[in-house]
């Protein structure tokens, strides 16, 4: 079996959520391939729609793949329409990465969706979709995030002493000046011992700025994107970030109590309203409240574990397997 991956947007989560789907595939003697389709795309190109579909057709037919997975809308209506007008076989998967009931899914076609919760299929049902052809899977995520080795072996391994809080901070999405008063204010109000960590970019404007405002402080910790990511997540008290979809996906599997910033006030967020209406998350109205929220589940162990608990009810940490046994299954069906 051959299984093609198409991203259409030039996107380093997309690329993430890829290389998951990938290595599940490999694991189980699958070939998968990652095919950029981002220059293929009406919206990049610079090219009209017949062009695209014409370069895009080729890839297919030189490749004839048993499944194509895409993650992007435009690449998708591409895919279905190239397989309908070669009359090619193969199957045509959708990947929502997101928690919103994407109203573009009603206007593509495509032998199965791949989703993240129960409420979003039902949601897609509700508005026309099929729901035989609606499948629960999560959001693929690294593999490193579901090997969990425990708060405790995890601080050992980082030399973070076991008494002490832990705090960390995701600067991405927000202003300097944001980062800058959560510090101030986290240094401000908690009174036991803490660190609080930041990772950045390796070269970055930001990781610069940051390393020069938290000189001298014993407290603030700026690290480099790393393989160890995962670990400074297991060994946090809580997780303070803007909400995203594969970054919260992450947490949530890692199991980490996680406060999302709400800064952009008025703003509608799907990531936001899911995770907080399945109690997998807080959200901090304001600097003051998220910081005070944060220091709750540092606290209150038991609202730590209640949060964790209902991570764990709503998130599949083995969406990856599951996409492809389900191609697997679908294909002995047309065989």
């Amino acid at each position: 079996m051959k299984i093609l991956l198409i991203n259409d947007k030039n996107s380093k989560k997309l690329r993430y959520v890829s290389d998951a789907v990938i290595l599940a595939a490999l694991e189980k003697h699958i070939s998968c391939e990652y095919v950029d389709a981002f220059d293929l795309t009406l919206e990049h190109s610079g090219q009209d729609r017949e062009a695209c579909l014409d370069r895009l057709t080729v890839t297919l037919r030189e490749e004839m793949p048993d499944a194509v997975i895409c993650t992007g809308f435009e690449g998708l209506r591409l895919v279905s329409e190239a397989k309908s007008r070669e009359s090619l076989g193969f199957l045509v998967c959708c990947m929502v990465s997101d928690y919103s009931l994407a109203s573009e899914l009603q206007d593509v076609d495509a032998d199965c969706f791949f989703v993240p919760h129960e409420d979003i299929r039902a949601g897609l049902v509700r508005k026309g979709l099929d729901g035989d052809r609606i499948f629960v899977t999560g959001i693929p995520v690294k593999k490193s995030f579901r090997e969990h080795m425990g708060k405790a072996a995890a601080r050992n391994y980082l030399v973070i002493p076991r008494n002490r809080r832990v705090y960390l901070l995701i600067p991405e999405g927000l202003e300097l000046k944001d980062v800058e008063r959560l510090c101030e204010e986290l240094g401000r109000s908690e009174k036991e011992d803490y660190v609080l960590y930041i990772p950045t970019p390796r070269c970055s404007v930001l990781r610069d700025k940051l390393v020069e405002y938290s000189a001298g402080s014993r407290n603030i910790r700026i690290i480099t994107y790393t393989r160890q990511l995962n670990l400074y997540i297991e060994s946090a008290d809580a997780m303070l970030l803007k909400p995203d979809s594969l970054m919260s996906t992450e947490a949530a599997v890692a199991g980490v109590p996680i406060v999302h910033l709400f800064l952009d006030t008025g703003n509608k967020n799907p990531v936001r309203d899911f995770f907080a209406s399945h109690e997998m998350a807080v959200i901090g109205r304001n600097i003051c409240d998220t910081i005070k929220k944060a220091k709750c589940f540092a606290e209150q162990k038991a609202m730590a574990a209640r949060v964790i608990q209902m991570q764990y009810r709503n998130i599949c940490s083995d969406s990856a397997d599951k996409m492809i046994e389900i191609i697997m299954k679908l294909r002995q069906r047309l065989a």
